[in-house]
C-alpha cells in the first residue's frame, strides 16, 4: 500500500514537472535558444516600463521593437538591421541586442524571454516561436 502511494505521488510530480516542457520540432537548423530571465523583473510599477503579462520591462533597456510582415510571416526589427523571427521559430539576434521577450497569443505560453550568447542564430521552441502576439529585443551587456 505504501509503495503504491509513492509510485502515484512520483508519477503525479513528473506529470506536473513536464507541463512547461518545450519542444523543438519546427526549427532545427540552428542550436536551441536559451531561456532567459525576464529583464528587470524586480520592477513592479512606474514610468518607463511596459507590462508583459505580469512582468514589467524597463523601456530604456530595449534595443528594438518588431513588425509583423503578413507577406512572409516573419517578424522584422524596427531599429536593428538583421534581427528577425521566422514563422518556424528561427531567431536572429545581434551581439549587443540578444535577449528577446516574446508574448504569445496562447495564454498558457504567456510571455517568455529567450537569448543567444553574443548574438547569432538560434531556434525557439515550437510553443514560443509560433503564434507570436508581439516581441521586443533588449540589451544584455553580453557583447
Amino acid at each position: 500500500m505504501f509503495y503504491s502511494n509513492i509510485i502515484t505521488l512520483l508519477a503525479s510530480a513528473l506529470a506536473v514537472g513536464n507541463v512547461n516542457a518545450f519542444t523543438w520540432t519546427r526549427c532545427t537548423n540552428a542550436e536551441k535558444c536559451v531561456q532567459g530571465d525576464m529583464p528587470n523583473k524586480e520592477l513592479t510599477t512606474g514610468g518607463g516600463s511596459r507590462n508583459w503579462g505580469g512582468w514589467y520591462v524597463a523601456t530604456y533597456d530595449s534595443c528594438s521593437g518588431f513588425a509583423y510582415d503578413q507577406k512572409d510571416g516573419y517578424w522584422y526589427s524596427h531599429e536593428k538591421d538583421g534581427l528577425l523571427v521566422s514563422p518556424a521559430g528561427y531567431m536572429r539576434t545581434a551581439h549587443d541586442c540578444n535577449l528577446v521577450v516574446l508574448r504569445s497569443k496562447n495564454s498558457e505560453t504567456g510571455s517568455n524571454a529567450w537569448w543567444k550568447h553574443r548574438g547569432g542564430d538560434c531556434c525557439l521552441p515550437d510553443e514560443v516561436g509560433t503564434g507570436i502576439d508581439n516581441l521586443w529585443a533588449y540589451y544584455t551587456g553580453d557583447a
